[in-house]
């Protein structure tokens, strides 16, 4: 049985963080990257997975282009596109902060007693493996709650404006009433969209939505090496731990 179906489904247990800049991490240094910084790393290396092209863009595939003349709105030409995507430049600038999270959906309920539900990872091997590929061998694990409390009360005292939350996935061979709606609002859900190709990160963003950098903007939230663990990737990832959740939603890892 997954957590998702006693009533987690998208429910956040946890943040990971993999980072080869542990100290800086546990001293509560977030290196906010803007777009752009994403978007350049599949641009010149021509493969997707810690960037991406996409990022920030209104995608739309399988468009029918018509061209009119400005003066007579006689039609000129007509034809398809296979892809089409813009964003706007504003978008590339904005600052992020990306962790992979622990959601319901990926954990499996292996015993239960009146206090705790007891869950193991249930995610294929070849998941974990392309994962640790991208990201690394060595990752942190943050208890959500207070991890986000202090982010919220720093963002707040600088007075930045933000959005925080699970990203999307969806299929961008396809115009999905969903995706296609979010464009039309222009509104911040531009930020929280990706290719279904990227699900297996299950990313959890902050975006500051007031700020342009060309540069990473470091946000100091103070110490959080007290609610941080490392761990390495293959093992947190085995059945060697236990994660075991309280009924009421606190959650700790044995």
């Amino acid at each position: 049985m997954k957590m998702s179906d006693v009533g987690f489904k998208g429910h956040v247990f946890g943040f990971i963080k993999f980072t080869p800049f542990v100290e800086s991490f546990l001293s509560g240094d977030l290196y906010m990257n803007n777009f752009k910084k994403y978007i350049d790393i599949e641009s010149a290396s021509g493969k997707k997975g810690v960037g991406d092209k996409f990022e920030a863009a209104h995608v739309f595939t399988e468009l029918t282009m018509n061209f009119f003349t400005q003066d007579t709105n006689e039609l000129i030409m007509s034809g398809r596109t296979k892809k089409l995507n813009f964003r706007k430049n504003i978008n590339e600038k904005r600052p992020l902060y990306c962790m992979f999270a622990i959601i319901g959906d990926m954990l499996k309920v292996v015993n239960e007693d009146e206090k705790y539900y007891y869950t193991k990872f249930d995610l294929p091997n070849e998941q974990i493996d392309k994962m640790i590929r991208e990201f690394g061998d060595s990752l942190i694990f943050v208890t959500p709650s207070q991890f986000i409390d202090r982010i919220t009360r720093t963002l707040n005292e600088k007075g930045y404006a933000y959005r925080g939350g699970l990203v999307k996935y969806d299929d961008y061979n396809i115009n999905s009433l969903a995706r296609m709606s979010s464009y039309k609002n222009q509104g911040t859900d531009i930020y929280f969209w990706k290719d279904k190709y990227f699900e297996n990160q299950y990313e959890y963003r902050i975006v500051l939505t007031d700020q342009e950098v060309d540069e990473a903007l470091i946000v100091n939230i103070g110490d959080i090496s007290d609610i941080s663990t490392i761990f390495n990737a293959n093992e947190f990832f085995s059945d060697k731990f236990e994660i075991r959740l309280r009924k009421k939603g606190n959650l700790s890892i044995h």
